[in-house]
């Protein structure tokens, strides 16, 4: 060890200038390499005894194999329930951190998560978590030859097979796979309130999807998928009408039934007017035809060329300037970023407000309408846009140009 470099004699972290195989750690790394590191390294141990005929190593590597699934279940099943504590989505009733799987396991499912995905990724842990903590309860038997009360770990057991080791530690890789995006996805829709406490928004759009349009809501059609829905959702009437309610106040999920929202500044005609200027800009192109073989790139008339799509670019961006008042602009503008960048329906009065103040700010309009019209994906995301946000119909006129 040297003052100028502490880890100069360190076996394992000494530098090395070798960027294809130095692995980013700590401060550059992430939860989520810890919650798949471990399963990643059950499988591959695995697959190496078994692809290789590594007989010798079967006993060896069986322990850490395990104890890398074990580990590997204990971090989702933390992971979550931290996450959902965050969202307050699970209680917090000041349980302490341990080692203890099964209490985790316990806890998310005597929660009863109001998100129907969430609850069958739990269900289906089951099998895992039990087999896990019946052979090694507290993390230490997998990892000692003898255990806490100095007797011998697994006394109960004699062989473990590697083959059926390996196909289960796959479905095991797969439900843990998705309990983290199930995770990290209800917590991400908890900012947008678009939920009731039985019912995830992911379960109601599901819900909008499986119910009769608005108009037939008196009809037989209708009792006969409420109780479909209440079925499968397990649902009280109350709860049933909760969904109904939010539904209908969402502009994304209303649509689902037939009843589309109004945007807030602009009208469809404004916004199909706007894609048609942009089209002068954007012709359809002729994929045939497109190529720059056999191009004069000093040929006279190119330049000629850019100096005509020059004014035509002045020419569109005046007539829009002229058509669009400040706050259809800025209505514009966000309907285009809460479809290219995966914004929540849910916030598009924010993003709209946003887009406002920042061309205030800006305050050059010329410049805010050239950023969008010189966008080649202005059209697919406007129309993906509006059609988020319960304008199906206009968005089937943008389909059409």
């Amino acid at each position: 060890m040297t003052d100028d470099d502490p880890y100069a004699d360190d076996p394992f972290f000494r530098h090395q200038y070798d960027g294809e195989w130095n692995a980013c750690i700590g401060r550059q790394g992430h939860e989520e390499n810890y919650l798949d590191g471990y399963i990643d390294a059950a499988i591959e141990l695995a697959d190496a005894i078994i692809d290789k005929k590594l007989f010798a190593k079967r006993d060896t590597l069986v322990l850490p194999i395990l104890y890398n699934a074990r580990h590997a279940i204990e971090l989702a099943l933390k992971f979550t329930t931290d996450r959902l504590l965050g969202v307050d989505l699970l209680k917090n009733d000041g349980i302490r951190r341990n080692y203890n799987i099964g209490a985790y396991w316990e806890r998310l499912h005597g929660a009863d998560i109001g998100d129907e995905k969430m609850r069958s990724v739990i269900d289906a842990l089951k099998p895992f978590v039990v087999s896990v903590s019946r052979i090694d309860s507290d993390g230490q038997e997998l990892r000692y030859f003898l255990n806490r009360e100095n007797e011998a770990s697994l006394a109960q057991y004699s062989i473990a097979n590697l083959k059926l080791i390996q196909q289960s530690l796959r479905d095991l890789e797969k439900l843990l796979s998705d309990l983290k995006y199930q995770t990290l996805d209800l917590a991400d829709e908890c900012s947008t309130k678009a939920y009731t406490k039985r019912c995830s928004r992911r379960d109601l759009f599901e819900i909008a999807r499986m119910i009769p349009p608005r108009e037939k809501w008196s009809e037989k059609e209708f009792d006969d998928q409420k109780e479909a829905v209440k079925a499968r959702f397990r649902l009280s009437n109350r709860q049933f009408s909760n969904a109904l309610n939010t539904i209908q106040a969402n502009r994304e999920m209303v649509a689902i039934i037939g009843v589309e929202s109004p945007l807030l500044h602009l009208a469809d005609d404004d916004v199909v007017w706007v894609i048609e200027q942009w089209r002068r800009l954007h012709p359809v192109r002729d994929d045939a035809a497109d190529g720059n073989e056999g191009l004069d790139y000093s040929d006279p008339s190119r330049f000629k060329g850019m100096k005509e799509r020059l004014i035509l670019y002045s020419q569109v961006i005046k007539e829009i300037n002229d058509r669009l008042s400040a706050d259809a602009l800025a209505d514009l503008e966000a309907i285009f970023y809460l479809e290219r960048d995966r914004i929540f329906s849910e916030d598009y009065e924010a993003c709209v407000d946003h887009a406002r103040r920042k061309q205030a700010v800006n305050n050059d309009r010329e410049q805010d309408i050239r950023h969008l019209v010189e966008k080649t994906n202005l059209l697919q995301c406007l129309q993906g846009g509006v059609a988020k946000l319960g304008r199906l119909k206009l968005a089937e006129r943008l389909k059409a140009l």
